[in-house]
């Protein structure tokens, strides 16, 4: 017999579960999304179009485009200089 549940019958814990899931899923994709726009298309692999469908799938889209889908782009060092001493 298949077995449905409804929002009201879940206890407040699968509730959370639940939007704490949908938000993180939001944050990821959203944030995928956003810099997806912001790239120049010669710093994505593959057709910028097809990712933005890709980061729609759920969490491993934007994982995904995070992952395999941006370039590398060579940039300043961060952090620490050749020389071993910190940078300011």
């Amino acid at each position: 017999m298949k077995r449905t549940h409804h929002w009201r019958g879940l206890s407040p814990a699968e509730r959370a579960v639940i939007v704490t899931a949908a938000a993180v899923q939001v944050a990821l994709a959203a944030g995928a999304w956003w810099d997806l726009w912001r790239r120049p298309a010669d710093e994505v692999r593959g057709p910028k179009r097809a990712w933005a469908l890709a980061i729609a799938v759920n969490f491993a889209g934007p994982l995904a485009y995070r992952r395999f889908g941006r370039k590398p782009v060579p940039g300043p060092a961060v952090g620490r200089a050749r020389t071993g001493r910190r940078t300011r």
